[in-house]
């Protein structure tokens, strides 16, 4: 399995807006990962983002105790 990583820092710079296109730039502990960011994905993201934070409390089992240990 992949390793997770915490994220350290997280920002979105905009390199053009007609079409609108950015750059994603997310800091661990251990490196700097950058990433191109267009509108589809930028949608995607929005979307993704709303459901992680309005889906309703979960209950805590085994197979998920492990999964905040990050």
């Amino acid at each position: 399995m992949t390793d997770i990583f915490k994220i350290a820092r997280f920002s979105i710079s905009t390199r053009s807006i007609d079409p609108p296109r950015g750059v994603v730039e997310i800091d661990t502990e251990t490196s700097t990962l950058r990433f191109e960011l267009n509108e589809d994905l930028a949608h995607s993201l929005c979307a993704d983002l709303e459901r992680f934070l309005t889906q309703p409390a979960q209950r805590s089992d085994a197979r998920s105790a492990g999964a905040d240990a990050f």
